[in-house]
């Protein structure tokens, strides 16, 4: 008898564990992605015996049930709206609403001064190294390098929040001195944004990017400093650019955290040249129609940093039919995003590379191969010292 309720006991459970699934589908709509979470949803997993019986069944259909609950967006908007306008938590989804801007809750504990230093001398010897061979093959190396949102904003955190200004101060001078030493070209675009008075008008009170004005701002930093080199490149002037604020709704990385709840009348620019530098586009290896600003169809659709060259990718080249001129590569993270519009009316063919995704050649052998004039890394202070995806610049 016991053993026949075991038996009826395990069949139940199996129906229950096959039918929930089922229902919760059905009322999913099947999405596979969160839109305001920035992430992908956990799949249905698969029911085998083995994984019913070592558990890993039961623990990975927890976090898909919790993915796909019905409803699931709209109670954690409304929880995030409870949190802000009732019971007015400084800190909401790790997000910290100062007075002007959104800017990302940061840990109390920090690094030691002598690690950053240590760390930047063997960041700064790969550098070396990756500067040699760009050297070798033919080429010219400068790393530019920017602060990021949380750090221009810096003082913007609130008195009790760490805003760790004084490390970020230590890190990017460690940084900045490890790469000096080593010879190797560093343009610190925070100087340079220092240097123009630090307008706060350059970067987003919504997202962790610079805004158009701070990448145009850094494009012409880019070409004086090459001018002062000695490149002789045509530059995409105040004259030769309208910048154009779109209509549409502004969702930044930031705002997006908090369901985009946070009030916010920002809105994207894009630069419109007057007289268009006209290019043929590949996207990992694709001939592609994608334009540089890929702009909503609708007015009320909001839009994103992604609308630049249609945000991140492995490999993107672009070819203006101007043999002439220089050939660059440019590498780095999203920041390098807006900054693409503006570099590739100055060179003849533009190669750019996402590290983070492009897997086809390390960057050592995609040098060998192409043999670049110039190659720019673009960077925000908050990756100096990664040393993977666009900080892996060095493979023996």
């Amino acid at each position: 008898m016991r053993r026949f309720f075991n038996r009826a006991f395990l069949a139940c459970l199996l129906a229950a564990l096959l039918a929930v699934p089922g229902w919760v589908a059905l009322r999913s709509h099947r999405e596979t992605s969160a839109y305001y979470e920035n992430r992908t949803l956990a799949e249905l997993p698969a029911l085998t015996w083995e994984s019913l019986w070592d558990g890993s069944f039961g623990t990975k259909l927890e976090s898909w049930y919790s993915d796909h609950f019905p409803g699931r967006t709209t109670l954690l908007k409304a929880d995030t709206k409870v949190q802000m306008d009732i019971l007015k938590r400084p800190v909401v989804n790790e997000i910290v609403a100062a007075e002007d801007v959104l800017l990302p809750f940061a840990e109390y504990g920090e690094q030691a001064p002598e690690d950053y230093a240590r760390q930047a001398a063997d960041i700064g010897a790969d550098l070396q190294k990756l500067d040699a061979h760009i050297r070798a093959n033919g080429g010219s190396f400068h790393y530019v390098g920017f602060p990021e949102q949380r750090v221009y904003f810096g003082d913007q955190y609130p008195g009790y929040l760490n805003s760790h200004a004084a490390e970020f101060e230590t890190a990017d001078g460690a940084f900045a001195a490890a790469l000096a030493e080593r010879g190797v070209r560093f343009l610190d675009m925070g100087t340079v944004y220092d240097g123009l008075d630090h307008p706060a008008a350059y970067y987003s009170t919504v997202d962790h990017h610079y805004n158009y004005y701070g990448a145009y701002a850094a494009y012409r930093a880019i070409l004086d400093t090459l001018a002062a080199d000695g490149w002789d490149l045509p530059v995409l002037t105040e004259d030769d650019i309208d910048f154009v604020e779109l209509p549409n709704p502004y969702i930044g990385s930031r705002s997006r955290k908090l369901y985009n709840l946070w009030p916010n009348d920002e809105k994207a620019v894009i630069g419109v040249q007057r007289d268009p530098v006209a290019f043929t586009r590949w996207d990992n290896g694709e001939l592609s129609e994608r334009p540089l600003f890929v702009v909503p169809t609708e007015e009320y659709l909001p839009t994103t940093y992604n609308l630049y060259m249609g945000g991140d990718f492995g490999e993107t080249v672009l070819k203006t039919d101007r043999p002439d001129l220089p050939d660059v590569l440019i590498f780095g993270d999203s920041f390098t995003n807006a900054l693409e519009t503006l570099l590739y009316a100055s060179f003849d063919e533009t190669h750019i590379l996402d590290l983070r995704h492009y897997t086809e050649k390390s960057l050592k052998d995609y040098i060998t191969a192409y043999q670049p004039d110039l190659v720019l890394c673009i960077q925000n202070d908050t990756f100096y010292y990664t040393t993977t995806g666009n900080g892996a610049v060095w493979e023996d």
